[in-house]
C-alpha cells in the first residue's frame, strides 16, 4: 500500500471511530470552557444560584478557616449559605493520605470538619480507592468539571481547564456515577450498626476475659442480644434457640437438643460468670432473655455487615476481640477511620496479652479489613512512632470470589493464583487491585523479576514498612531502570 493511500487509509478509520463515539457519547448541552482564573466566579455564582441541589465530588479542598478571605472560603461559604437556604448539599472527598495519619493535617480534613460542623453532608471516599474526580452538579442540570481542584494555587495561578455544561442528562449519569462511589464508614452509621458499650473493652471488662478464657461462643451470643435488644426498657431480648444456632452455624453440626444444651450453658455463663444476662430456660419452654447491661452511655459501633457478611463465623477469636478494638478507638466520630496506639499501649488499656493482639491484629490485615503503616526505620525500632491503623472496613466475600473469578477469567486461573500468592507476602491476598497488578508486573516483567522483587520484600520483618506493595513497585521500576 503506497503511503498515500495508507494516510486515507488512517484517516477514514480516524473518522469512523469519532462516528462511533460521537454517537455512544455525545449528549445535548450547552458548554462554557473555563480556563484558569475564570472557573472561581462561574462556580461562585452557580453555587450561590442553586435551588433544590448541589452534589460535589472533589479530590482536593486545601481549606483554612482562619483565612476568610481567600477563594476557597468564599466557596465553602457560598455551600454554607446554600445549605440554611435550604438547598440539600452534599459533598464527597478523597480521603488523602499522608504519613502521620488523616486528622494530623491530611488536606482535606479541615474542609470535612468545617463542612460536618455546619451541618453539611460530607463524607469521604473508601481508604481502598483514589477519588481523583473534581465535578460539582447543581439542581441536577448545571455541571462544573474539569482539571480545577478547590485550593488557591488552582483557582489563582495554575494553568487549568474545566466547563460549565448545562444538560439534564448528563447530569443524571454523573450523579449516578457519584452514587455508586464507596464511602468510608457509612456501615457505622446508625441502622446499620450495634451498639457496643464502652465498659465492656476496657483493661478489667468482658471482652477480654471472654479472650482469656477463650470462651468465644459465649462472645458471639452475647453479641448476638446486643443486636436484637430492640431498646425496650426491660431489657427482653426477642430470639430463640433456633435464630441463635443458626446464627451461630450450629444447625448443620448439631441435632435440637445438642444445640439447646449448648446454648443454654453457654447463657448460664454469661448470667452467672460475666453478669450480663438473666435467663429463664424451661425445658420444652421458649427462652427468656433479659439483658442485665445494655449499650447505654458511651458506646461505639459494629456494623451488621459483621453478621450479614459472615465475619461473626470466619474470625477467630483473637482476632474478633482485635475488631473491636478498631472500631471502640475509631469510636463514634467515623472518620477518620485510622487510628495509633503502640503494642504495650493497646494491651494495656484493653487488656489483650501481646500473643492474642498479634495474632488478631495479623488476622485482620491478612484479610484486608485492617491496613498498617509502620513508620520509619531509620533511627531504629525503639524511636519510632506507633504504627497507624487504617480501619478499611468489612465486606462480602461472595463479592471478593466473583472478583477473583472475573481476574481468573481474563489472565488465567494459573496466573492469577501465582499473582495471589505473591499478594500474600504484602497482607494482599484479599484485595483484588493488588493482585490484579501483580498480574500485570508479571506480564510487563516477567515473571523472574517479580518473583526476585517479591524475595526481597518478604525478607523484611512484617513490621518493617519496606513489607509493602509499593516497594515491589519500586524494585520492578528500579530493574526496568537497569536494563
Amino acid at each position: 500500500m503506497s503511503i498515500r493511500k495508507n494516510k486515507i487509509h488512517k484517516a477514514l478509520i480516524c473518522l469512523f471511530l469519532l462516528l462511533v463515539a460521537t454517537q455512544a457519547f455525545c449528549l445535548p448541552a450547552d458548554v462554557v470552557r473555563l480556563n484558569n482564573q475564570e472557573y472561581f466566579p462561574a462556580a461562585q455564582e452557580a453555587i450561590s444560584q442553586a435551588k433544590k441541589s448541589i452534589f460535589i465530588v472533589m479530590y482536593l479542598i486545601s481549606f483554612n478557616k482562619e483565612d476568610k478571605n481567600s477563594k476557597v472560603s468564599q466557596l465553602i461559604d457560598e455551600l454554607v449559605k446554600a445549605k440554611l437556604r435550604g438547598v440539600n448539599v452534599k459533598v464527597i472527598l478523597d480521603y488523602q493520605r499522608s504519613g502521620s495519619g488523616l486528622a494530623s493535617g491530611a488536606p482535606n480534613f479541615e474542609a470535612f470538619k468545617f463542612l460536618k460542623e455546619k451541618g453539611i453532608d460530607v463524607c469521604f471516599d473508601s481508604v481502598q480507592a483514589y477519588t481523583h474526580t473534581k465535578a460539582i452538579v447543581i439542581d441536577q442540570r448545571i455541571i462544573i468539571s474539569g482539571s480545577h481542584n478547590w485550593s488557591d494555587a488552582s483557582l489563582s495561578l495554575n494553568n487549568e481547564v474545566s466547563f460549565l455544561i448545562n444538560s439534564f442528562d448528563l447530569a443524571r449519569r454523573l450523579l449516578d456515577d457519584f452514587s455508586k462511589i464507596k464511602l468510608s464508614g457509612p456501615e457505622l452509621e446508625e441502622g446499620l450498626s450495634v451498639k457496643i458499650p464502652c465498659w465492656a473493652m476496657g483493661k478489667n471488662g468482658v471482652v477480654p476475659e471472654m479472650l482469656r478464657r477463650h470462651n468465644e461462643r459465649g462472645f458471639d451470643i452475647w453479641l448476638l442480644l446486643l443486636r436484637d435488644y430492640d431498646g425496650n426498657a426491660k431489657g427482653a431480648v426477642d430470639t430463640n434457640y433456633e435464630a441463635l444456632a443458626d446464627s451461630l452455624g450450629l444447625l448443620k453440626d448439631m441435632d435440637r437438643l445438642i444445640y439447646r444444651k449448648e446454648i443454654n450453658r453457654q447463657l448460664r455463663g454469661l448470667s452467672r460468670l460475666y453478669k450480663l444476662v438473666e435467663i429463664d430456660t424451661q425445658f420444652n419452654q421458649p427462652i427468656k432473655i433479659k439483658l442485665l447491661k445494655n449499650a447505654e452511655g458511651e458506646s461505639f459501633n459494629i456494623p451488621l455487615s459483621y453478621w450479614d457478611y459472615g465475619w461473626a463465623n470466619r474470625l477467630n477469636m483473637a482476632a474478633k476481640a482485635c475488631l473491636l478494638v478498631n472500631l471502640a478507638e475509631i469510636g463514634p466520630k467515623l472518620y477518620p477511620p485510622e487510628w495509633m496506639l503502640s503494642r504495650p499501649q493497646i494491651s494495656e488499656k484493653y487488656g489483650v496479652n501481646r500473643n492474642a493482639l498479634y495474632a488478631g491484629m495479623k488476622a485482620l490485615r491478612d484479610f484486608n479489613i485492617i491496613n498498617v503503616r509502620y513508620g520509619s526505620i531509620d533511627q531504629g525500632y525503639e524511636d519510632r512512632m506507633p504504627p497507624t491503623i487504617v480501619f478499611l472496613g468489612l465486606y462480602d466475600m461472595r463479592e471478593f470470589e466473583h472478583g477473583l473469578r472475573r481476574l481468573e477469567d481474563s489472565y488465567g486461573r494459573e496466573l492469577i493464583t501465582k499473582s495471589r500468592d505473591y499478594s500474600f507476602v504484602v497482607f494482599k491476598g484479599y484485595d483484588l487491585s493488588v493482585i490484579e497488578q501483580t498480574a500485570k508486573f508479571i506480564n510487563i516483567y516477567g515473571a523472574a523479576k517479580v518473583d526476585e522483587a517479591f524475595k526481597i520484600v518478604g525478607q523484611k520483618a512484617p513490621d518493617n514498612p519496606k513489607r509493602a506493595f509499593g516497594y515491589v513497585t519500586g524494585i520492578l521500576s528500579k530493574m526496568e531502570g537497569k536494563d
